[in-house]
C-alpha cells in the first residue's frame, strides 16, 4: 500500500506538529508520522513559558494536535522500519505502508535517559522532572535533588539553587564531569550539597515525591547515611522534587541512511533556515544542533522548516 504526500514530517512533537500546521497553510499535502503525539512536551508537569498558555505539557500538546488535525494534517501512528531516498523522492516504511514525499522534515526529538528505578514513572509530573528550566519554579523554597554529573546537571543545579531552599546532587563517580567553572560555582553555593559515589535506587512518595533512596558505593561520603537491614549502606534523603539529568540523545538512528550531517554529539546540523546538507531534507526541534532546547524554540524551528520546504517544493530553492 502506497501513499503520496508533498511533505512528510517524522516526529509528532511540538516541532513536527507546528511544521505540519504551516505545511497545510502552504497548501501542501502533509503527513506526520510518530508514535507519541506530543513527544517529550508531555513530560513538562506545568508550563508557564508558552505565550498565552498556562497548564500541563500534555494539555498544550493536545491543543496543538487538535489544531493540526482541524487544519487537515494527516497523522500516522507507527514505528518507522526504514527510510531511503531514490532520486528526488523520499520513501518511508511504516506499519506495512509505504509513504512517499518530495520533501521531509526530521523532528524526532530527543530521548531523556531514565533512571529506571521504582517511583520514577509513578511520580512523573508529581515531583520527578527532566527539565529544570520548565519545572524549577514550582519548587521555590523547597528541597530538590539533581541526579547526574554532566554540564546539564551542573547548570540545572545552579539554576535551582537560586529558587530552591536546598539542592542535593547525586553523582555515581568521584567528581562531576561538568566544566570546571560550573563546579567552582557549585562549591560556592551554601545551599548545594554533592554526594559522590551514589546511585538512586528508589523514589519515595505518596501523591507526590517525598524522598529518594541512594545506594552509597565504596568511597561515598554523606552526612545523611544509614545502614539498611541487609547491611547495604543507603542514604534516605527527604526531597520535594527530583530532576534527572543523566543525558539525552537525539533520535536519529532511523534517518542515518539519508546521510544528514551530524555534529560531534550526534545532533543534526541545520542552518538558520532549518536546512540540512541533503537536498529536500529539513530538521527542527530537539534533534537539531540548536543549543536552547525549549518547546517554543522547537515550534519556531518547525515553522521555519515548513517555510523552507515550501520554497523548495514550489520554487526550487535549495
Amino acid at each position: 500500500m502506497k501513499e503520496e504526500y508533498d511533505l512528510m514530517i517524522l516526529g509528532a512533537g511540538v516541532a513536527g506538529m507546528t511544521a505540519a500546521i504551516y505545511g497545510v497553510r502552504y497548501n501542501l499535502k502533509t503527513v506526520v508520522i510518530g508514535q507519541s503525539v506530543g513527544g517529550t512536551g508531555n513530560l513538562a508537569g506545568h508550563v508557564e513559558n508558552w505565550p498565552g498558555f498556562i497548564g500541563t505539557g500534555s494539555e498544550l500538546m493536545s491543543k496543538i494536535y487538535e489544531q493540526a488535525k482541524n487544519a487537515g494534517v494527516h497523522f500516522i501512528d507507527g514505528e518507522i522500519s526504514s527510510i531511503n531516498k531514490k532520486g528526488k523522492e523520499f520513501s518511508v516504511e511504516v506499519g506495512g505502508k509505504t509513504i512517499q514525499s518530495k520533501a521531509i522534515i526530521l523532528a524526532l526529538g530527543m530521548q531523556h535517559r531514565k533512571l529506571d528505578i521504582k517511583g520514577e514513572k509513578e511520580f512523573l509530573g508529581k515531583g520527578v522532572s527532566y527539565c529544570a528550566t520548565c519545572d524549577g519554579m514550582f519548587f521555590k523554597n523547597k528541597t530538590v535533588m539533581v541526579v547526574g554529573g554532566s554540564d546539564s546537571a551542573a547548570k540545572a543545579a545552579l539554576y535551582l539553587s537560586e529558587i530552591a531552599k536546598k539542592v542535593y546532587i547525586s553523582y555515581r563517580k568521584a567528581e562531576m564531569r561538568c566544566e570546571p567553572i560550573s563546579l567552582k560555582k557549585l562549591h560556592g553555593k551554601e545551599n548545594v550539597e554533592i554526594s559522590y559515589f551514589t546511585n538512586p535506587v528508589e523514589i519515595l512518595g505518596d501523591k507526590k515525591v517525598t524522598g529518594i533512596v541512594l545506594k552509597q558505593e565504596d568511597g561515598g561520603k554523606s552526612t545523611h547515611d544509614g545502614v539498611s537491614p541487609d547491611g547495604q549502606k543507603n542514604l534516605k534523603i527527604d526531597v520535594d522534587g527530583i530532576f534527572v539529568e543523566i543525558g539525552a540523545a537525539p533520535v536519529i538512528e532511523v534517518v542515518k541512511p539519508l546521510g544528514v550531517q551530524l555534529n560531534e554529539n550526534g545532533f543534526i546540523i541545520i542552518d538558520r533556515n532549518a536546512k540540512t546538507n541533503v537536498e529536500g531534507v529539513f530538521a527542527a526541534g530537539d534533534n537539531t544542533d540548536t543549543s536552547f532546547k525549549q518547546m517554543i524554540v522547537a515550534a519556531g524551528e518547525g515553522a521555519m522548516a515548513a517555510k523552507s520546504a515550501q520554497d523548495f517544493l514550489k520554487f526550487g530553492k535549495k
